[in-house]
């Protein structure tokens, strides 16, 4: 009873196969989304695990869905999509911090709601952890349902890291 017992080491699945896991990482170039990618760093960096960065370009409509605004008749037709010029400076300022570290990551951008769209990706990409930043909204904010970390966590449920 006099010595102490050493702290248990986690084990993840993938540890016993010395496989590395994902983590995804939301980045809007934020100071917070800064914050949480420099968490993610660090998290691969002590783990091996890989890195997915995912910026979410907004729209207002789903470009995905069908495109038709005409009869009901007509067979709708599907918009390609283009990634938006105004990511590249956000995927750069993001490459450039994960280089710096040594590491390498995916780069990956969807267009809607950005919730939805990095829970969709950790699943695709059955990553072991998401890393977001937390955003300070206002009442308004919160009351519409705009606070992407409690999106994920509530979509996703374990599994979720936010950086203040």
């Amino acid at each position: 009873m006099g010595a102490a017992q050493a702290a248990p080491h986690l084990r993840r699945n993938c540890d016993a196969l010395g496989m590395a896991g994902t983590i995804v990482i939301g980045f809007d170039d934020s100071e917070g989304a800064s914050r949480a990618l420099d968490h993610a760093i660090a998290e691969a960096t002590s783990t091996g695990d890989d890195l997915v960065v995912v910026a979410v370009f907004e729209m207002m409509f789903d470009p995905e869905g069908p495109q038709s605004f005409g009869s009901l008749g007509e067979t709708p037709e599907m918009m390609p999509l283009v990634e938006p010029p105004e990511l590249e400076p956000i995927f750069a300022k993001a490459r450039e911090r994960v280089e710096a570290a040594g590491l390498t990551a995916d780069y990956v951008w969807a267009v809607g709601n950005p919730a939805d769209k990095i829970a969709a990706t950790a699943r695709d990409r059955e990553a072991r952890l998401v890393v977001l930043a937390t955003h300070h909204h206002s009442f308004l904010g919160r009351l519409f349902g705009t606070d992407v970390a409690a999106e994920v966590e509530r979509e996703l449920g374990a599994g979720v890291v936010v950086v203040d």
